[in-house]
């Protein structure tokens, strides 16, 4: 449920338990999957901004060759949390980005290809609040003067500022060779915070008119995307109830939640009938 990408993919992520005798976290086999075979089923999950990004996949009687094991049998948990630190690095801000200007078949097809693919997910800046816009929608309202709307902008102007310095000092640790740590979850936790006071602010600039979607809406309905988009923003690569565990106990100290089952065999874990 809820798989970016799925419909355009020629490769799926999957994580399978191969090994129920071990505890849950362990057992876990990480597989790149192809596909384009049959028994997987893809269907596209129409959402409320119109487009249709996610989608359900159904795996009956599909194939995984052998050698499409990442991270060797059983160590499928610690490449999850690798590939989750570099999604969750990705939500803060991910942006639709554009080949460079070139020539011959070549270059054409792989342009052709990434808009393709690129066309699910063009709603991903409204996403994140579109705080690049601020500034332009409040003239463009006649807010401009507004003590309250100024000072609603400046907020939120600071917040995105600080997050995108830490963004950096991630950027620049990684250069060092350092693996993605919760400096991600700090930065996706940011980018949730400052997409919803942006979206705030677009709908304390544009009143009542930022519900109207198409041409006829503020800035040609963009708010209103903004305004149905930005929820998503925390929930994508983990929720934000989940990015306050993991800053909780890594970077705060605060012990794990207690959990009775943690060492059992998973054969013997329970769950629903």
């Amino acid at each position: 449920m809820w798989n970016t990408g799925a419909a355009q993919a020629d490769w799926g992520l999957l994580l399978g338990r191969t090994d129920w005798d071990v505890p849950k976290h362990a057992g876990l086999t990480y597989f790149a999957l192809p596909m384009r075979q049959m028994g997987v089923e893809v269907r596209p999950l129409q959402q409320m901004n119109g487009h249709a990004s996610f989608n359900e996949v159904f795996l009956d009687g599909a194939r995984v060759p052998a050698d499409h094991v990442v991270g060797g049998v059983g160590g499928g948990w610690r490449v999850a949390l690798t590939t989750l630190a570099h999604e969750r690095r990705l939500a803060q801000g991910a942006r639709i980005s554009h080949l460079r200007d070139g020539s011959g078949r070549v270059w054409h097809e792989a342009a052709a290809e990434r808009v393709a693919a690129s066309e699910p997910h063009k709603w991903y800046p409204q996403r994140a609040g579109r705080v690049d816009l601020l500034i332009e929608h409040a003239p463009a309202s006649g807010r401009a003067a507004d003590p309250i709307v100024r000072q609603e902008v400046a907020r939120v102007l600071a917040m995105a500022w600080s997050a995108r310095w830490t963004a950096q000092r991630a950027a620049a640790a990684r250069a060092l060779g350092q693996p993605p740590g919760p400096e991600g979850s700090l930065g996706k936790l940011a980018t949730s915070n400052i997409a919803r006071a942006a979206a705030r602010t677009h709908a304390m600039i544009a009143g009542a008119s930022g519900m109207l979607a198409g041409p006829a809406g503020p800035l040609g309905g963009v708010i209103a995307e903004i305004l149905v988009s930005v929820p998503a923003q925390s929930i994508a690569g983990g929720t934000d109830e989940i990015q306050h565990s993991i800053l909780g106990e890594r970077l705060l100290g605060l012990p794990k939640e207690p959990a009775v089952d943690r060492d059992l065999p998973f054969r013997q874990v329970l769950r629903n009938a």
